[in-house]
C-alpha cells in the first residue's frame, strides 16, 4: 500500500508507542517526535537526496580497497592459500563450462533469543527455543569439518543476538577460528571492550554489526533500544583498536529509503571507509504485515539515491564480485544458513526449510537443495525480486512461520498450473 497524505504507513504509525517507551524527558519526546515527523514527511515525499556527486576514479579505488580489506585476512596464512585455490577451481568450473560450484561457508543462527525487539524481527515467526533442542558444541563442529571438506572457509554467527548465548566462544572455537575466516554479526549493544579483547583472541575476524540510520533517533527506534546508535559508534572504535574489521549491516525499508538519515548513514561510510552490506526488507517476520517491502519504484530510487557511495554493496547481486560463480543469490550454492536447531536454509530471510544436519550430512542436504530447488541457479534475490516466487512464497507463510521444500514445490506446482508455464526451467515438474 502506498502511502498518502490520508494514510500513515503501518511503520511510522507504531512509533509513537516506541518514542514514548524509549524517551523520559518531554524534551527527548519532542526531539523524537520531530525527527520521526521529518523522516515519515520525506518518505511520503519521496524526494530523492543527493548531496554529492559520483566519482569514477574514487569509485575505483574505494571498490579495490574493499575488495582488499575485506578479502584478504594476513593473520591467517592457511586461509589465504585455501581461498586462492577456491578461486582457480572457480575459474576452471567458468572456463570448462562445468555445472559445479565453490562451496564457501555457513553462517549459524546460534540462538533466536535476543535482547533486542526490533520493528523487523527475521526470527519472530520461527523462533521454537522452548520446543526444539539447539545443537550442542560437538554437532557445530562435524558440520563445519563436513563443510570444509567441501571447501568451506568461512564461518558465522548471527541470531537472535549471538551474545547471549552463554557458551558463544566454546562454539567459535569449535569453528576452528586458526584457518578459517569467522565472522559474527550483531546489534552491537553488548560490545564493550572485554568482549571485542576476546573476539579478537579467539580468531574473530570481522564484526557484522546492525546500524540502519545516521540519525541515532531513528536507528534507536527501530531497534526500539535508547542508546544503541551510541553503542554501535563506540564498537567500530575498539574494533579499530583491536584489528577486527567491521561490517555494517543496514536494513533498507519503505520508510527509511528517502529519509535524511540513511543518506548520514552512507556519509558516515565513506568517513570512516566502512562497508555497509545493504539488506532489502523482507515480508517475513516482524516485517511480515507491515507493508515496508520495496517496489520497483523504490529499488530504481535506491540506486540513484546510493550512487556518489563507494562504501557498499548488496551481497548477493555480488557487484563487488564477493560471489566465485556468478552474480545473483549464492545462497545453497556458496553459502547457506542454519537455524540453532540445524535446519538448512537458504538464507536468514528465506523460511523454506532443506533438510536438517540431525537426520542427514550436510553434503547431502545441500547436494538435493542444489537439484530439486530453484537455489540451484544464480537469480536476482528471490525475496525481492523475484516476483514469482515471491507469490508462492509469502502466502504460504500466513499459518506458519516456516515451510518445508517439499511444501513450496507443491505449491510451486500448482502456481505454474494456474500460469500455463514453467517458473523454474531446470527442476522436474515431477520432482
Amino acid at each position: 500500500m502506498e502511502q498518502t497524505k490520508k494514510t500513515r504507513s503501518l511503520y511510522f504509525a507504531s512509533t509513537e508507542q516506541d518514542i514514548l517507551e524509549l524517551y523520559k524527558t518531554p524534551e527527548e519526546i519532542a526531539e523524537a517526535r520531530e525527527i520521526l515527523a521529518r523522516a515519515e514527511a520525506q518518505t511520503r515525499e519521496k524526494r530523492i537526496i543527493r548531496i554529492r556527486k559520483p566519482n569514477r576514479f574514487k569509485k575505483f579505488l574505494a571498490r579495490w580497497h574493499v575488495r582488499i580489506k575485506y578479502g584478504i585476512h594476513l593473520r591467517k596464512k592457511f586461509y589465504i592459500f585455501r581461498l586462492l585455490k577456491s578461486y582457480l577451481l572457480s575459474f576452471v568450473y567458468k572456463l570448462f563450462r562445468m555445472n559445479k560450484h565453490i562451496f564457501r561457508g555457513i553462517e549459524f543462527g546460534l540462538t533466536f533469543k535476543c535482547n533486542f525487539h526490533c520493528h523487523h524481527c527475521l526470527c519472530a515467526r520461527i523462533d521454537e527455543t522452548d520446543t526444539r533442542q539447539e545443537l550442542e558444541p560437538d554437532e557445530y563442529e562435524r558440520v563445519v569439518k563436513e563443510a570444509m571438506k567441501l571447501g568451506a572457509h568461512t564461518f558465522g554467527l548471527e541470531g537472535g543476538e549471538p551474545f547471549v548465548y552463554k557458551n558463544w566462544d566454546e562454539i567459535i572455537r569449535r569453528m576452528m577460528p586458526r584457518t578459517n575466516h569467522i565472522e559474527i554479526s550483531t546489534n552491537g549493544y553488548m560490545l564493550n571492550e572485554k568482549l571485542v579483547q576476546k573476539c579478537a583472541a579467539l580468531g574473530v575476524d570481522t564484526l557484522n554489526i546492525s546500524l540502519d540510520s545516521g540519525i541515532p533517533q531513528l536507528h534507536d527506534v527501530f531497534r526500539r533500544r535508547k542508546g544503541s546508535f551510541d553503542r554501535v559508534m563506540k564498537a567500530i572504535e575498539l574494533c579499530k583498536k583491536y584489528k577486527i574489521k567491521v561490517i555494517l549491516n543496514t536494513v533498507v525499508y519503505k520508510s527509511s529509503l528517502y529519509t535524511e538519515g540513511l543518506i548520514k548513514l552512507f556519509e558516515l561510510a565513506e568517513k570512516k571507509k566502512v562497508l555497509i552490506n545493504v539488506l532489502f526488507a523482507k515480508g517475513v517476520g516482524a516485517f511480515k504485515d507491515k507493508q515496508e517491502m520495496l517496489s520497483d519504484e523504490d529499488f530504481a530510487a535506491f540506486f540513484k539515491i546510493t550512487a556518489p557511495y563507494n562504501y557498499w554493496h548488496i551481497h548477493h547481486w555480488g557487484k563487488l564480485k564477493s560471489n566465485h560463480g556468478g552474480e545473483g543469490c549464492s545462497g545453497i550454492k556458496e553459502f547457506v544458513n542454519m537455524t540453532p536447531y540445524g535446519d538448512v536454509i537458504n538464507c536468514a530471510n528465506n523460511h523454506i526449510y532443506l533438510g536438517n544436519v540431525r537426520e542427514e550430512s550436510f553434503a547431502a542436504i545441500r547436494e538435493r537443495a542444489i537439484r530439486e530447488s530453484p537455489f540451484g541457479k544464480y537469480r536476482h534475490c528471490f525475496l525481492t525480486r523475484d516476483k514469482d516466487f515471491m507469490k508462492v512464497y509469502y502466502p504460504l507463510l500466513e499459518e506458519r512461520g516456516w515451510i518445508s521444500l517439499q511444501e513450496f514445490l507443491e505449491a510451486l506446482r500448482e502456481y505454474e498450473r494456474e500460469k500455463n508455464c514453467r517458473i523454474y526451467p531446470e527442476l522436474s515438474p515431477n520432482g
